[in-house]
């Protein structure tokens, strides 16, 4: 009689840990599933800051309709103008563009039915494949396992293989190097006007003002500038309390393209990604900036090597930025190869 009542404890053991199983593989299943976190929150007046996630765009209501920046991705873009339709029955009338990297410019045929699409003139450009016939990158060359020179779905790994299609620029199955140096933007939505230093759009009584940034991560970058509501917007050039991803292509690209923002009168800065702020804190983003390129001439001068330079220029006024402890070394590292002309590896952040 024992021995069937542990048998039938054994059983029941075995089915609750299967039981178990199965309910933490359908969790996970359910977690990967959870949709993107997302929100309208109001900036000041009539103007919006939309969220996707970690992404953000700012969009400005008019009696005659929206003026809205990045549409980010096109599922938001869908969401997004359903929620145009609910809130403010009134349509977008144009799309101002603050760069075109694929994450935050994708989408935009959403809308297309109603909306006029700015951008700098070089986005054209930055969209288009490369000529020639350029070699693989080195992060392709590891996932070209028969050797061809190309890209096969099934050879396809991580961003490359979660955005395939978005690199595919023919639809062929197959990636080229040109496609993957092009980079995933298939779906972004070419402007059909295009400005060089300041264009400036009106509507209902509104004006816009986009502002070429320079060179400054992508060199079509521009700002949104709202006089009325004294607000600017800015995609990767512009962090609040963050430091940024990679100082491309140079620490002075990023500081002239800061101080373009900051030659502007505003109080609110609202960013693509994380936190909005104040003009007090843009100024701080530039002040980094200037604190990190200074400390690194000095430790130069000084004679010290770069492992020197990273361990005592702390920038401890900083320290509470997000990505201080990831990007700090690797900004240090950055200037360091601009100010010695000598390159070095890893002077790039992967996170």
């Amino acid at each position: 009689m024992r021995r069937k009542e542990c048998l039938m404890n054994h059983r029941l053991t075995s089915s609750l840990i299967v039981i178990a199983a199965l309910a933490g593989i359908v969790s996970s299943a359910f977690a990967q599933q959870k949709p993107p976190a997302r929100g309208i929150v109001n900036v000041t007046g009539q103007l919006y800051r939309a969220q996707n996630d970690n992404h953000y765009t700012v969009f400005l209501v008019t009696p005659e309709g929206i003026i809205m920046s990045d549409p980010i991705n096109r599922d938001f873009s869908r969401w997004l103008k359903a929620e145009f339709a609910t809130r403010f029955k009134v349509p977008v009338r144009y799309l101002l563009y603050t760069h075109k990297d694929w994450d935050h410019a994708s989408g935009g045929a959403v809308f297309a039915d109603t909306a006029e699409f700015v951008g700098h003139a070089n986005m054209r450009a930055g969209v288009a494949l490369p000529p020639g016939t350029p070699a693989l990158p080195a992060d392709a060359v590891k996932m070209d396992a028969n050797r061809n020179g190309l890209i096969e779905r099934s050879e396809a790994t991580g961003a490359t293989s979660e955005r395939f299609d978005l690199f595919d620029e023919n639809r062929n199955g197959i990636l080229s190097a040109a496609e993957l140096i092009r980079g995933p933007v298939n779906d972004v939505y070419l402007p059909s006007t295009t400005f060089r230093d300041r264009h400036t759009v009106t509507l209902g009584g509104k004006r816009v003002i986009m502002v070429h940034l320079g060179a400054a991560h992508t060199d079509d970058s521009s700002a949104l500038y709202f006089p009325d509501e004294r607000a600017v917007f800015s995609a990767d050039v512009m962090q609040i309390k963050r430091l940024p991803q990679n100082i491309t292509p140079t620490v002075g690209a990023y500081i002239d393209a800061l101080r373009t923002i900051l030659s502007l009168d505003f109080d609110h800065a609202a960013t693509g990604h994380a936190l909005m702020g104040t003009r007090k804190d843009a100024a701080m983003s530039l002040q980094y900036l200037e604190d990190l390129s200074t400390g690194v001439a000095a430790g130069i001068g000084a004679g010290r090597s770069l492992a020197e330079i990273q361990k005592t220029l702390m920038l401890d006024a900083y320290k509470s930025f997000e990505r201080w402890d990831t990007h700090r070394t690797v900004h240090i590292a950055q200037v360091y190869q601009l100010l010695k002309g000598t390159p070095r590896s890893g002077a790039t952040p992967t996170n």
